[in-house]
């Protein structure tokens, strides 16, 4: 049982890097503010006007890459990007994506092509005319990456998402490629305005009752965190949290004895769907009886995609820690 509960937890911290599509090693400081303008991708990036084709851009590999036409059949490598390109529009092009894409529903019925490991001659068998790799997946996918470009096929590599700022951008960058970035933008303004309601409420949380959350996205024994230069520990500001993590970077881990040292007022777990009673298991451990968070009942399960991939749900994500949080201001 024990082997088996180390096999369940490395497969489910693949499934999370996967599903976040994000680099856990990143150095890059969170933004202060979410309330940004809408931009399109930079010159680097793009070097023609999204919808005209032959359209060249820079992806997030430094690789110049020229889509001929508006791409008619597309593999998605990673579930946040397969979301964005179903919101943008271009959700009727995909014939293939990963095995973790799970939204929207209709992916269920397009081919698998693998995981982190996915298999290059599916993919050539489908016939892409682009394929939309992800930066957080190409330390493991170069050779993959590699063979499918030595195939002919048209491989894009959609930067990392560190900010919240980031994500609108991986939004426009996918919507550019796709040739629907006016929808990439609504998407975007639509972000802007719900965030925007969230922060307004969000002010009317005094110093005083600012809550001290914790968010778990992997079980013991080896605990591991959201810290700084994350869009999750951004989320936590937006709502006028503080992250009792946040003087460490990227996605640590911790034992259950330094864990408990944070004294949380509220824990969030990311891990509920892949990890039955969840709850129950953080409230029985037994040095973390005295805890603000157990002792008070405040353990909330989280529902795992819409909070920690970084795409056009991430606005919901945010409304489900604030309701969890600090439910006297955001409960319906």
């Amino acid at each position: 049982m024990k082997q088996f509960k180390f096999l369940l937890m490395a497969l489910f911290l693949v499934m999370f890097v996967a599903g976040c599509g994000q680099d856990q090693a990143t150095e890059t400081e969170p933004g202060a503010d979410t309330d940004v303008e809408v931009t399109e991708p930079t010159d680097e990036q793009v070097e023609e006007e999204s919808g005209a084709y032959p359209l060249t851009v820079t992806d997030a590999v430094g690789e110049e890459v020229t889509i001929e036409a508006q791409p008619e059949r597309i593999v998605t490598l990673v579930p946040s990007v397969t979301e964005t390109v179903f919101a943008v529009g271009a959700g009727e092009a995909v014939v293939g994506r990963s095995e973790w894409d799970n939204y929207p529903e209709e992916v269920l019925e397009i081919e698998s092509i693998g995981g982190m490991e996915f298999d290059v001659e599916k993919i050539i068998s489908l016939s892409p005319d682009l394929v939309l790799a992800h930066e957080s997946g190409v330390a493991m996918a170069e050779e993959g990456l590699n063979q499918l470009r030595n195939a002919g096929l048209v491989v894009v590599v959609v930067p990392n998402a560190t900010s919240i700022a980031d994500v609108y951008q991986s939004i426009q960058f996918i919507g550019t490629v796709t040739g629907y970035s006016d929808t990439a933008n609504e998407i975007v303004t639509n972000m802007q305005a719900d965030f925007a309601v969230i922060e307004e409420k969000a002010s009317e949380i005094t110093e005083e009752d600012r809550k001290r959350v914790w968010v778990e996205i992997g079980p013991a024994p080896e605990i591991y965190t959201t810290g700084s230069g994350t869009f999750m520990d951004e989320m936590l500001s937006l709502i006028n949290a503080e992250n009792v993590a946040g003087n460490e970077e990227g996605w640590p881990m911790f034992t259950e004895e330094e864990a408990v040292a944070f004294n949380p007022d509220v824990i969030l777990l990311t891990y509920g769907h892949y990890f039955e009673n969840a709850t129950e298991a953080v409230k029985a451990r037994t040095a973390w009886a005295d805890v603000p968070a157990v002792a008070n009942d405040q353990v909330y399960e989280l529902v795992s995609d819409e909070v920690e991939r970084p795409g056009p749900r991430l606005a919901r994500g945010v409304e489900q820690i604030a309701k969890a949080v600090y439910p006297e201001v955001f409960g319906e």
